[in-house]
């Protein structure tokens, strides 16, 4: 079967034209070439980073046991390494046995190895660098740094408490591009670096960048004041933010959105009181307590007499002068009420961050109305609670918005993806035309093939019983090929065609289309070359008149 196929195949090889043949190998060649890169795409891995930001020592021995250990990888510059992305957890656990990366932040696994032998002071230095490594590395993880280095100063242990200094620490990072680091975010470095080490307050940490800006100083007053500072701006900040964001939407409901432009600024009093005050009521009076006394007397009494003086009262006896007699009435009454009057004790502590003054300034595109810009001025007042008695401004003024540069913008915003839309467009149109234009040329090779086929691998050889039917009964066999009679009469008549042609050039010189002549060696030369193109165009019909002729001779 195989030696009949390849047979068949070499027949159909040789039947095909030279351009026929060149356009089959193309075309294989372009379909495996498809395959390979389809394969060699399919089988490409996705890399995936596996170490960032390495020295340039440890980025060469981590790729040293990559080669060794046959994984492959891509280096995006001199400290990144890309592995494959199934293979980015296994490389860095197999580099970690290896002790790799190394770099400067060394952490506390420098105690791993045997210690025997080591001194105090090597022990000590050995436990501060661990310390710096482990410090570096957690702060480093911030996504804001890029680079950080710790250094740490750790007196020995005194004796006496008061003749201990305290340990210090300086840190210097290095930002990535177009990131900082904020207040908030200093501070918590140095708390986190001051909590890490024995003894060490956030005082004692100094903050640098890499620029030689002092980030923090260490000093408690300076600390607290900006952490105060901070509180204050960004409380002001949010009340400016929700004061804009309010007239900002009441102008868009209003104008429309993109013509409208709104600032705020608010400033708060920060200063903390305490008020305590009395206030007393008279007019509502009510009787607490009353108290009345009333005394009366009335009777006769002996009159009194005698010399007025001290003589009288001396203990020697003195005549003294009787006087007659008259009566005595008493009489006294006392009376006293108390009031309960209203007192008011009032103690008040007001709280800081109390507003103390708004400033809004708001431009408005194309509104030349001084009505309608006074309406919309007492609706901005309303929306942002601007009290003038209290000092806050105001400012509401139209102004021809300049849309030049938004305009230029949009336009090339949309010429931009107009572009991309019609590259896209054009991209699937080529591909379709492509994908027809592969299509059809294949149907019209795979119809070539189809028809050379059929004619190459037709059959030759028939029955003697099927080549001795007459031609009236071909019909009556379904699905039958053309009889030997009706191939070998085409035959005959390319024939007669080829010699026709091969005489036409003799016949016209000697004027007479009737007459012949002997035919010449031109003229068998033409007739057989007519006959090899008849066997190259149809071997098979060639074949059933050798086959005709043979069963001829045979009889």
């Amino acid at each position: 079967m195989l030696a009949n196929l390849q047979q068949q195949l070499s027949e159909f090889w040789q039947q095909q034209s030279r351009s026929r043949r060149i356009s089959l190998v193309v075309i294989t060649l372009a379909l495996i070439g498809v395959a390979v890169v389809f394969v060699v795409w399919a089988s490409t891995p996705t890399y995936a980073v596996a170490y960032r930001g390495l020295s340039e020592s440890d980025a060469g021995e981590i790729v040293q046991k990559l080669e060794e250990a046959k994984i492959p990888y891509q280096l995006k510059d001199t400290g990144t390494i890309l592995v494959p992305s199934d293979k980015v957890y296994e490389v860095r656990l197999k580099m970690a046995r290896e002790g790799l990366p190394k770099t400067s932040q060394v952490g506390f696994e420098l105690f791993n190895t045997n210690t025997l032998g080591m001194t105090e002071f090597t022990q000590r230095v050995n436990y501060q660098r661990a310390l710096e490594g482990e410090l570096e590395r957690t702060i480093s993880n911030l996504d804001a740094v890029e680079m950080v280095r710790v250094h740490l100063v750790l007196p020995e242990k005194s004796l006496l408490a008061r003749d201990q200094v305290p340990p210090t620490a300086s840190v210097v990072i290095k930002e990535k591009p177009g990131k900082y680091l904020d207040k908030a975010q200093v501070r918590a470095i140095t708390h986190l670096v001051a909590s890490s080490v024995e003894g060490l307050t956030p005082e004692n940490v100094v903050i640098v960048d890499s620029e030689g800006n002092l980030l923090a100083s260490g000093s408690e007053d300076e600390t607290t004041a900006a952490v105060q500072v901070d509180t204050f701006r960004n409380a002001e900040q949010a009340a400016a933010a929700e004061i804009q964001r309010n007239v900002q939407n009441l102008l868009n409901s209003v104008l429309g959105p993109n013509r409208s432009v709104v600032q705020a600024q608010v400033v708060m009093d920060w200063t903390q009181r305490e008020l305590t005050s009395q206030t007393f009521n008279p007019t509502p009076a009510a009787i607490r307590s009353s108290q009345k006394i009333t005394e009366s007397y009335s009777g006769g009494a002996e009159a009194m007499g005698g010399v007025p003086g001290a003589a009288s009262n001396l203990p020697t006896p003195v005549p003294v002068a009787q006087g007659g007699s008259q009566p005595v009435t008493y009489q006294r009454t006392e009376e006293t009420i108390n009031y309960e009057i209203t007192q008011v004790q009032t103690h008040e502590i007001q709280a800081p961050g109390q507003i103390k003054r708004i400033s809004l300034s708001v431009l408005v595109d194309g509104l030349d109305s001084p009505e309608q810009l006074n309406v919309l001025r007492n609706a901005i007042a309303a929306a942002a609670g601007i009290d003038e008695a209290r000092g806050d401004m105001l400012a509401v003024e139209s102004m021809a918005f300049d849309r030049t540069y938004y305009e230029e913008q949009a336009k090339e915003m949309q010429q931009s993806q107009q572009m991309d839309l019609y590259f896209r467009i054009g991209e699937i149109a080529l591909a379709v035309l492509v994908v027809i234009g592969l299509a059809f040329y294949l149907q019209r090779v795979f119809k070539n093939l189809r028809m050379a086929s059929s004619e190459a691998w037709i059959t030759i050889m028939k029955p003697v019983s099927e080549a001795a039917l007459p031609a009236g009964n071909a019909a009556a066999v379904p699905n039958a090929r053309p009889t030997l009679s009706e191939n070998l009469a085409s035959v005959m008549g390319m024939l007669e065609q080829s010699q026709q042609a091969a005489l036409q050039a003799g016949s016209q010189s000697e004027g007479g289309a009737g007459r012949s002549k002997p035919r010449t060696s031109q003229e068998d030369e033409q007739l057989q070359k007519a006959l090899a193109r008849l066997a190259e165009e149809s071997p098979a019909t060639v074949a059933e008149v050798i086959q005709i002729w043979l069963n001829e001779s045979g009889k």
